[in-house]
Formats: structure tokens, sequence, C-alpha cells
């Protein structure tokens, strides 16, 4: 993979011009608050406890690992719904057996705060969350401010996004450093055995990590050629697509009961499950495979890993807000549905984000 696949992966095409030429992201953890929107709530009832979370500038493996050792459990005990950026204060439940209760005074890192305790029926799982809630503070480079003039262009963006939408490129860091991630995927899922510089203890993490690594590299660059042809919200005879609001795929054709003003396309994650398009589409996701060295069989030869989904082109922001404060700084809120990332948002905003 060359430099130049990669910056088409990581750094895609925008689908609109920004409104604002820069700005600093994350210059404190304090700037960067997610708060997860939980599927359901613990019903106080059960052999699980849902810890209610806020954590301050930890990744998401350190806080499995802390609470596995204070707490005296397996790692594997320990359920969450969804990862968690590092350097941010998030809120977020996570599940640990009841057996615990007796330990969780020994919870000794101060970055982590449990703010509430309920038992429930079940351990909570990846994808058990509706979505995030996030607040971000933009700050001006090199000491510069905002203007009141710059949060309403913010606000009118936010709100267009609302309405139309943006593209659901994965972020950057789905891909590790300078792409190590979709490099050792790759030649995990052609050879079928793990990079020679993993540790053992690790394999089973960074194999679940790589695959997914190169899935989304291949949705990316779908993506972009859906954004350089201005289609990405355009469903077409040959796509996959599912109703506005609806996560369930389909095959789009001639015979579809669906007007396809109400459907939204949707992109491959490839595996043996993956509802497959057809025609142009077709054709058009096997030629950004082929730029991968890649081919169907790569991922149905490991559907552990790669089982095959289908994502949205487009996602939808909701309860949008942009605040000029009091040091010149611009707050945004917004929520998003679980998967996507704030950053791709962000980038329809801020031409560089620091």
């Amino acid at each position: 993979m060359d430099d130049t696949l990669l910056q088409e992966i990581v750094s895609p095409p925008r689908a609109n011009l920004p409104v604002l030429p820069a700005a600093i992201l994350r210059w404190q953890p304090e700037d960067f608050q997610v708060e997860e929107i939980p599927t359901y709530l613990p019903d106080g009832n059960g052999q699980h406890l849902f810890l209610w979370i806020q954590k301050r500038n930890v990744s998401a493996s350190d806080l499995i690992s802390r609470l596995a050792k204070d707490l005296k459990v397996s790692a594997r005990d320990i359920g969450v719904a969804g990862q968690k950026d590092r350097r941010a204060v998030t809120r977020q439940f996570v599940s640990v057996p009841c057996s615990c209760a007796a330990d969780i005074g020994n919870l000794t890192n101060s970055a982590i705060q449990i703010l509430s305790i309920s038992a429930h029926g079940n351990k909570l799982r990846t994808g058990h969350l509706s979505g995030n809630r996030f607040t971000i503070v933009l700050r001006g480079r090199d000491g510069a401010t905002f203007c009141q003039a710059e949060a309403e262009a913010v606000l009118d963006r936010l709100q267009l996004l609302e309405t139309n939408g943006f593209p659901n490129y994965f972020g950057p860091q789905r891909f590790g450093h300078d792409g190590s991630s979709i490099r050792d995927g790759i030649e995990l899922l052609t050879t079928g055995k793990p990079p020679g510089s993993w540790k053992r203890q690790q394999r089973r993490f960074l194999s679940k990590l790589s695959a997914s690594a190169v899935q989304s590299a291949v949705f990316n660059l779908c993506l972009a050629q859906r954004i350089g042809q201005q289609t990405c919200s355009t469903v077409a005879f040959g796509d996959v697509a599912c109703r506005r609001g609806g996560i369930k795929p389909f095959a789009y054709g001639p015979d579809s009961d669906t007007v396809a003003a109400d459907l939204s396309p949707m992109g491959p994650m490839p595996g043996g499950k993956m509802v497959k398009t057809s025609g142009a589409v077709q054709t058009v996701e096997q030629q950004v495979m082929a730029r991968l060295e890649l081919s169907d069989d790569d991922f149905s030869r490991n559907s552990k890993l790669t089982p095959g989904t289908r994502r949205k082109y487009v996602e939808f922001p909701r309860n949008v807000s942009a605040d000029l404060q009091s040091d010149g700084s611009l707050q945004l809120k917004f929520d998003l549905t679980a998967g996507t990332f704030a950053t791709v948002l962000l980038a329809e905003i801020c031409d560089v984000l620091i």
C-alpha cells in the first residue's frame, strides 16, 4: 500500500468546504466530552453491576485493565457498549459481575470515577448503545479568538449537516499510526498468519483490530468515490440500502417497493454475510478491493474476524448547537449514532484541526 492510497483512506475528500480555517481540538481533556446514550438502562435486578463511570484522559484499554486489577476479575468479565476516546472526559456504562461489589471501594485511579451503580440481568455487550452525546470546545490557533460571525457560520453548517447529513467515514484513528493496522490486517487476511511483530498475548485483540481496519479502509475508499460523484446520498439500482432511520440492509433494484428518496445507500464492510451489490456498484467495490490487493475470498476465509456487514454512507447529527464562549472559544454540541466519528463531522466544519 503506497502513501497516496493511504492518504485517500485516512484523509478522504469532504462533502463541504469548511467554514473555519483552523482550530485547536483537545487543548485539554475537558474540551472533548462524550456521554454515552444507552440503548437501555439497568433495571435494578440481576447478576451484573452496571457502573456509570466518568474517566478523564484514560484510554479504553487502560480503563478495562484498571478495573480488572482493582476489582480482581478477568478483563473478559467486564462489559462495555463502546470504546471512548482517551484525551477526553467521557461517561459510559461498564458492567462487572455482582461479586465485585465488595471491591468497588478499592478503585485507586483518581482519573476514573464511579458516578452510580445499579444491577442488571445481562452483561453489557459491544453495540448496546444508541449513540453518543458530544460537547466539544474549539480554540483559536496561536491565542486567536473566534467571533460571533464565526459561531453563526458553524451553527449554520451544523444545521445543514443535521438536514443533509455528512460522510460517515471512519476516522484516521481507526487505521493505526501511518496505516499500520491496515498493513497488518492485509497480511493477516491474505496469509492467514499474524504479523511477526505481534506479541502472543496481543494476537487475539490485534487480529480483530487490524481486520476491522481493512474493512474500514475498503469502506472509506468506496465512500470517497461517491463523494467525488456527489452520489453518497443517492440510491441507484445495484446499491444496498436501508430505510432512513433504519439499519437493515437490502438490495435495491427495479422490483424494490420503496421510493429511493426514503432510503440511504450503504457501503461495504466485506465478509461472507455482507449483502451484495450488483452491476456498476459491485464493479466499483471489487476495484477498490483490488487496489488493496484483496478479494472476496480473503474476507470469506476469515469469517470469524470479518463476518461482513453494511454501513450507512451518510449519517445525521442531532440536537446541534454552537455558542461563542466568554474566552473566545466555540462550544459545539451534537448527538451522533453509535460508531460515527465526531472528528469526521468536525472536518466538515474546520479545515485544519490541531
